[in-house]
Order: C-alpha cells, then structure tokens, then sequence
C-alpha cells in the first residue's frame, strides 16, 4: 500500500547550506526510483525545511534508503539536524516502521478512501 511521509527537518544553527547541497543531491536520486510518486522540499523559516514524500509501497520506500547515492546525503542531511520528526499516513510494513523510527514517525488515521495513489502511477514499482 501506498503511504505518505511528512518530514520536519530542524536545521543547526551554521549548516543550512550544507544541508540544502545533501537535499539536493537527495532529490537528484528520484527519478531514478519510479515509485517515488512525490518528493518536495521547502524551507518555510530559515533552519527549517519540510518535506512531503509519497511511496508507491514498502518496497520503493526500502530502495530508495538502500541507493548508495542516496544513503550519503541522506546522513549528511541527519548530521546536519538537531531534531528529525515524520508523520506518516497510510500503512507501511513492520520492515519499513522499523526504519521509520530513525525519523521519529508517527503514524496518522486517514479518512476511508481519503488517501488514493493516482492511477496513472506505478504502485508494482520495485525501485
């Protein structure tokens, strides 16, 4: 199943920089990973950005985070942070909570029916 993560990322005071070149980076490995449905970043206040992230399923969500182009940025982006905190709506695997607990996630009730992937994408995606 489908699952959306929204990510609060509390920057260091000195590393913004830093962290927005591992963001970029990051969003550069995307494409790569068709069932990555949506990946947005934003900075709303300096040393904060938040992310909004769409999954096709568990095992888009597990290759994404195994992409040796992205495991670097993405600890270059949690070095960078005081604080890391996810919300997540949807219902991803045991595998996938074991990993979203490195992101503080905490887990949403979605309205019936109120949570549906497009269905022009790929939810069979394995990458």
């Amino acid at each position: 199943m489908a699952f959306l993560l929204k990510v609060r990322w509390e920057i260091k005071p000195g590393l913004h920089n830093q962290f927005c070149q591992s963001e970029k980076a990051l969003a550069e490995v995307m494409p790569h990973h068709p069932g990555v449905i949506c990946y947005h970043a934003d900075y709303p206040e300096p040393n904060l950005s938040e992310w909004v992230e769409i999954y096709a399923n568990d095992d888009t969500f597990a290759s994404h985070l195994d992409d040796p182009a992205a495991s670097k940025p993405l600890g270059e982006l949690i070095d960078c942070c005081s604080k890391v905190s996810c919300r997540c709506w949807g219902d991803p695997n045991p595998a996938s909570k074991e990993r979203l607990k490195a992101f503080a996630a905490e887990y949403q009730n979605t309205g019936k029916g109120s949570f549906v992937l497009n269905p022009n994408a790929d939810p069979h995606s394995h990458i």
